[in-house]
């Protein structure tokens, strides 16, 4: 029978920087698996959308799908992972659940927010097989889950409908922010504790709040230090940051630095694992081939376009800046007709229906290519799209970062290929 890899991420405070500790359990053909995994202290995970919790000793039958509510969990280590289906997640606004929970006003939304907040902590207090340190976790994340639907609630509710600009919006957004500020700064007061980095909510808010972009936000930390491992991780996230909006030998020597000091082994792993990766998207490396299927069903490979100046669109069909960069993708393909330069759109959609549906609800003059490949996200490092690569007629990266179609340089860089 057949295989398939079904990743299982780790969650800890080192995901913020690599995938090291990332496990791929191999599934048969019914999408059964049998695993075992090494640890030597307590761990979250993500499969799918479910967040799981393990430790060592446990011995756990489970039964995973993509929606979190139905999994099922039987044997050691169970019930921790029972009250884990109930987890909320950061980017729905926590308990604002995507907007299902705002009411009229602020005042009836927090009322909404605390009732849940209580009702999750009765669950995580009636648990009886789990240690102090899970619930102690648990609590943080109840707490930075009620900070992060705070965060929230503007661009869930209609606090800034019927401002003029983004600068009026934005001094609202401060305006309200004020308002929380005694009781945020008791709840971040409590998360500031090494353990909580490996909670991917408390991560997010402390994160926010590490590079405050609004004044108010600034005060919800004075007199609040973190500590250095949560300063080193924060400090370790910019690096990676930045080397996933541009690779050069002087980031990369910078970040290499930077790792070669830091005391905190398990992200200077993460650090120099990006480094080596990254290494492979410099000018002048050899282009990273993948497979990839046209709309007809057909396969092919980037490397079967050698000997023409390749300028590559990875896009999404839900991606909104990717829609609005095809047709300047297109009208600059339309300049180099019949020129060896080949304009290559390469859908990055896991769902090939419903790219084939946009594909054909918008007409493209263009060949159209998908791939789920997986070299294609790890070796080219698509965390963003839309994403532009140039590579030269002898398959060569001239830059994996290359100018948008609707930036002038674009062409410039095309020309100079071309020459």
């Amino acid at each position: 029978m057949g295989t398939t890899d079904v990743p299982m991420r780790f969650d800890g405070a080192a995901s913020m920087l690599g995938e090291s500790r990332n496990i791929m359990l191999k599934t048969d053909a019914e999408g059964n698996f049998d695993t075992v995994i090494e640890l030597d202290k307590p761990a979250y995970f993500n499969i799918n959308r479910n967040t799981v919790y393990l430790t060592p000793g446990d011995d756990l039958t489970i039964k995973i799908t993509q929606n979190n509510g139905e999994a099922v969990f039987n044997g050691k280590g169970a019930e921790a992972n029972v009250y884990m289906k109930g987890r909320l997640f950061p980017h729905g606004g926590s308990f604002l659940e995507s907007g299902d929970n705002i009411r009229a006003d602020f005042a009836a939304t927090r009322t909404t927010i605390d009732s849940l907040a209580r009702i999750r902590r009765a669950q995580l207090e009636a648990l009886t097989n789990v240690s102090k340190d899970f619930k102690d976790m648990e609590n943080a994340r109840i707490n930075a889950d009620i900070v992060n639907s705070y965060l929230s609630y503007p661009s869930y509710s209609r606090l800034t409908s019927g401002v003029k600009d983004r600068e009026q919006a934005m001094q609202k957004v401060d305006s309200f922010y004020n308002t929380l500020t005694e009781e945020v700064k008791e709840r971040i007061k409590n998360l500031v504790d090494d353990r909580y980095l490996d909670v991917n909510v408390v991560r997010s808010v402390l994160s926010q709040v590490n590079a405050p972009y609004l004044a108010s936000m600034k005060t919800w930390t004075e007199g609040i230090a973190f500590t250095p491992r949560i300063q080193a991780l924060f400090n370790s996230s910019e690096y990676v940051n930045k080397l996933r909006q541009e690779v050069t030998n002087e980031s990369l020597s910078e970040m290499k630095n930077f790792a070669d000091n830091l005391q905190y082994k398990d992200f200077a792993v993460e650090l120099n694992g990006m480094i080596v990766k990254a290494s492979r998207l410099l000018k002048g490396q050899p282009a990273i081939d993948f497979e990839l299927t046209d709309t007809a069903g057909v396969v092919r490979h980037l490397s079967d376009f050698k000997g023409k100046v390749l300028y590559v669109d990875f896009w999404a069909t839900w991606c909104g800046p990717c829609i609005q960069e095809s047709p300047h993708f297109e009208s600059l393909s339309k300049e180099y007709a019949g020129k060896d330069v080949v304009f290559l759109p390469v859908s990055t959609d896991a769902n090939k229906k419903a790219w084939k549906r946009f594909i054909t609800a918008h007409k493209k003059e263009l060949s159209q290519y998908n791939s789920v490949d997986k070299t294609m996200h790890s070796g080219w490092s698509i965390y963003y799209i839309p994403r532009f690569v140039l590579i030269d007629k002898d398959f060569n990266i001239v830059t994996a970062y290359a100018s948008r179609p609707s930036n002038p340089e674009a062409k410039e860089m095309i020309d100079s290929l071309l020459k």
